[in-house]
């Protein structure tokens, strides 16, 4: 299953333009799994599996980006000349998604995957300076910079 819908696309297309009645399953999933490896660095994905489990920002993502593919596709055989709507989609999926990954954009209510925070003495004994019975090797510094030998 899908992560949008028809009408998420819909919703980012001009009509008279591209008509989207499906999705190209055998692109989208492609794309989707590509976004979610992104933003799976900083947020959990597994939980989403269809439109109504993916946060409405990743279905924005997602569906700007689909949308730009499609356009691109539609319009082809201009060859040289890119579509100026699909590279702003495409430039403003790939916005939220820094934003996403730097975290100056958030997900309203779910919160980011945390990395450990640093430890240091006395919670991290490989700092000490005294020896210890776990670490012998621990204690004052054998020689320095400006020691001569």
């Amino acid at each position: 299953m899908t992560l949008i819908t028809v009408e998420d696309v819909r919703g980012w297309v001009e009509t008279t333009k591209l008509n989207i009645n499906s999705l190209d399953l055998n692109f989208l999933p492609q794309l989707e799994a590509e976004i979610l490896a992104q933003i799976g660095t900083v947020y959990d994905v597994t939980g989403w599996v269809d439109p109504t489990s993916t946060p409405p920002l990743i279905k924005v993502i997602i569906t700007k980006a689909y949308a730009a593919w499609i356009y691109d596709r539609a319009y082809s055989e201009n060859q040289g000349i890119n579509n100026e709507y699909a590279d702003m989609l495409r430039m403003n999926s790939d916005m939220l998604i820094a934003g996403l990954l730097d975290g100056t954009i958030e997900l309203p209510g779910i919160i980011p995957i945390s990395a450990p925070d640093p430890s240091f003495y006395p919670t991290d004994a490989s700092s000490a300076q005294e020896p210890t019975v776990d670490d012998p090797s621990l204690g004052p510094a054998r020689f320095s910079l400006g020691k001569v030998f």
